[in-house]
């Protein structure tokens, strides 16, 4: 990373925070998982936390992983994401996830592991080295939040933060293809999908929940940081 953009990084990610501030969306960073699963636990009970970033199920040393919360003038919790990095090597993440992708189940629900799948897309045999996964999206069920163009800043401040801490080579994450297919991976700043390569069978349920990845290596992450945003996020009233 040259100085040009750890400069630029800087100065992005205070410009996507002041618009937040501006629509009451007060955030904070952390890397202590024990706390953010208090933290959830205490103001999404709606959304468990997923597994991935349980530290129960997880070892989530301090230098691999980072929380994003959001807070509104009262003290609410209005929003979380997450990252975690992954140090491939050499191995894919085609080979990587065929081996352990039931350590990336949603939260809440019953798997059954017999009946869910991964498979792997173009994507996923070309993401190699630092891979940083993205999950934990979640805005709160507002209008005062929802629909206003809010969830690009946010995405876009974790793809700051993740250049900033690791330089990853890759960012990915999973999303719900009925989600990913109305729009939601492009505003999210996603340039790549690999559609239905990830299959959840949920107990007591007929039908699965479908996957598709999503993913940017890091060339993309630097120029989608750049994009305009289509509209200027509204301020709240």
């Amino acid at each position: 990373m040259t100085i040009h953009d750890v400069f630029d990084g800087a100065r992005l990610l205070t410009q996507v925070t002041d618009t937040l501030r501006a629509n009451q969306i007060f955030l904070t960073v952390g890397d202590d998982f024990e706390e953010y699963a208090r933290i959830v636990a205490a103001g999404r009970p709606e959304q468990p936390l997923g597994p991935p970033f349980d530290p129960v199920k997880q070892f989530l040393p301090s230098a691999r992983g980072v929380w994003v919360v959001g807070h509104n003038a009262q003290g609410q919790l209005v929003h979380t994401q997450a990252m975690r990095l992954l140090d491939l090597c050499d191995q894919t993440l085609a080979r990587y996830m065929g081996a352990r992708f039931g350590e990336f189940p949603p939260g809440g629900v019953g798997i059954d592991m017999d009946g869910s799948w991964f498979r792997a897309g173009p994507g996923a045999k070309r993401i190699t080295g630092r891979a940083c996964y993205h999950g934990e999206m979640w805005m709160k069920d507002d209008p005062v939040y929802r629909g206003r163009g809010l969830i690009d800043y946010l995405a876009r401040f974790a793809f700051l933060t993740a250049t900033l801490h690791w330089q990853p080579d890759f960012v990915f994450g999973f999303m719900l293809r009925s989600v990913a297919r109305r729009g939601l991976a492009e505003r999210e700043g996603y340039m790549h999908c690999d559609p239905y390569c990830l299959s959840w069978k949920i107990e007591g349920r007929n039908e699965p929940l479908d996957c598709n990845m999503v993913w940017m290596d890091i060339d993309d992450i630097r120029h989608v940081i750049h994009v305009p945003m289509e509209h200027k996020a509204p301020i709240a009233a």
